[in-house]
């Protein structure tokens, strides 16, 4: 009986430690009414924070994953956040030439999802994608997204990064906003040192108990 029990607590030790190990999924959505992972009073703070910013302006999203952080940095002028999305300026849009704005988190992610406004089937809109380490630059124009039905994207490799480093949206030509992302979050390392521990620890108990 004891046996039994012990297994029992150790699978629902184990499978609670799992659940922690797992990504986070968070979506930012930048039109009205802004909002992340769907609560609108954190993408209301988000664009409180940010409108009008010249610098890097750091966003704190311990309400969704204690500890961490999001850093946005404008290439020229300020943040502006409308109810169409995010930009550059006073417009929420990119739409001179070196508007570019830079992300970057301080746990490990990897940028899974991309949502722009304002592309013209067909005409010179373009933007680039880069990144702070080794991954390849992507420079996509309407085309490129989701075969011209929708303005969104999805990236599935090469699109990684660590803790600090970065990814930057910059318009290449045209007239668009940033409607909205989404990054996972990658857990961290000692998560899971934490599950190997936990497994060999229950498995030493479960063995002795037989003995």
């Amino acid at each position: 009986m004891k046996t039994k029990s012990t297994i029992l607590t150790f699978v629902l030790g184990v499978g609670m430690l799992s659940a922690s190990t797992a990504a986070t999924l968070i979506s930012f959505d930048f039109t009205s009414p802004d909002s992340i992972n769907g609560d609108e009073t954190l993408g209301s703070s988000f664009k409180t924070t940010m409108d009008g910013e010249t610098s890097a302006t750091v966003f704190d999203l311990s309400a969704l994953l204690e500890g961490l952080t999001l850093t946005v940095t404008p290439s020229q002028s300020d943040i502006s956040i409308t109810d169409t999305g995010l930009g550059i300026g006073s417009g929420g849009t990119l739409a001179d030439a070196g508007d570019a704005l830079t992300f970057s988190f301080n746990r490990d992610i990897s940028f899974d999802f991309l949502d722009v406004g304002g592309f013209t089937p067909g005409g010179n809109d373009s933007v680039i994608v880069s990144y702070s380490n080794s991954n390849p630059s992507v420079t996509l124009d309407a085309g490129d997204f989701d075969n011209n039905t929708s303005d969104t994207i999805t990236f599935s490799s090469e699109n990684s990064l660590l803790a600090g480093e970065s990814f930057t949206l910059a318009r290449n030509d045209g007239d668009f906003s940033i409607e909205g992302f989404n990054v996972s979050v990658v857990p961290e390392p000692q998560l899971y040192g934490a599950l190997a521990g936990l497994l060999a620890l229950g498995l030493t108990v479960i063995r002795r108990r037989r003995d």
